[in-house]
């Protein structure tokens, strides 16, 4: 199921439907409702969780009134844990987005779907924003309720998680645009140029390009990515996880235009393909341990490897 699907069955009433799906970088379930009553945390965690989804190129569904289990790093919706209406507060829900994100989100649904004895399950639904009006910035969490916080913070989804920006890639991003909206350096001539060891705009969205076509290759909700981020020992790999890799990596090699003019994206992205290199080398080693004519479940490590590991 994708977004549309999910949004469908929550219209329709049919909760049983999401059972089974994993949380990603466009759903994300709660078990119980954000007590905004109880204290300054619960108001800062759900306006960085909506913020969170304002954020990305998809938006997003914050669904409350269901369990997840985690299994090999990965969250699964696995009940229907309806919530009693008494405890969600939608108006404030609300109120707080409004007065707490900025810019304002566009289109933002609170959608409450009745399970019986005054109990249901809420959506938030934040449609897709304008990539103008990225990035949604928050007041800096630091649990309490005063009014004169001045901080900013930038919510983003890694995964199936909402974290914040780190401060190096706060600067790095506020850098790139210092740098596109300020005025050229001038030579002794007077003639306008641009400074040396800058990018100029046009590289900086020539940049951007590059770095959207690596996302298309790899998204953050890749599911084999999700298990690859368990960090799981890496002695049985599934089979579905290696033909995710393979994927990729055909085609960011076959990408032949991802040449970053910034220094520093140079030599990210050559140590990240080192790294998916190095990844490929280890899989290749693992065998098929039915040695079977059909596509095996899963690849392991060599016998004689798990020797030389008990030695």
């Amino acid at each position: 199921m994708d977004i549309e699907d999910v949004r469908a069955a929550l219209s329709a009433g049919n909760l049983a439907a999401l059972v089974g799906l994993e949380e990603c970088g466009w759903m994300d379930v709660k078990s119980a409702p954000y007590m905004v009553h109880e204290g300054p945390r619960p108001k800062e965690e759900l306006v960085k969780d909506v913020a969170g989804f304002a954020n990305t190129a998809t938006g997003g569904l914050l669904i409350i009134g269901f369990k997840a289990t985690k299994d090999t790093g990965v969250e699964t919706v696995s009940k229907v844990n309806a919530v009693p209406r008494k405890l969600v507060d939608t108006e404030t829900y609300r109120k707080l987005i409004d007065e707490r994100v900025y810019p304002h989100i566009e289109g933002l649904e609170l959608r409450w779907v009745e399970c019986g004895d005054d109990k249901g399950v809420l959506s938030i639904d934040i449609p897709a924003q304008p990539a103008s009006a990225r990035p949604f910035v928050i007041p800096a969490p630091i649990g309490k309720d005063s009014q004169s916080v001045t901080g900013l913070a930038v919510p983003v989804r890694r995964g199936d998680q909402t974290v914040f920006w780190t401060r190096q890639e706060a600067h790095r991003r506020l850098s790139a645009g210092w740098m596109a909206i300020g005025a050229p350096a001038a030579d002794d001539s007077g003639v306008q140029g641009v400074a040396e060891g800058s990018v100029s705009l046009h590289g900086i969205t020539a940049d951007r390009s590059k770095a959207q076509r690596i996302l298309a290759a790899m998204p953050f909700d890749a599911p084999w990515l999700r298990v690859l981020q368990g960090r799981l020992p890496m002695r049985r790999v599934r089979a579905d996880v290696t033909l995710g890799i393979d994927a990729a990596w055909d085609v960011l090699i076959a990408d032949k235009d991802i040449k970053f003019l910034d220094p520093e994206l140079v030599d990210a992205h050559a140590t990240f393909m080192d790294s998916l290199h190095r990844l490929i080398d280890e899989l290749d080693g693992m065998h098929d341990p039915d040695n079977g004519s059909s596509p095996p479940d899963y690849v392991e490590v060599p016998p004689e490897w798990k020797r030389w590991a008990s030695a």
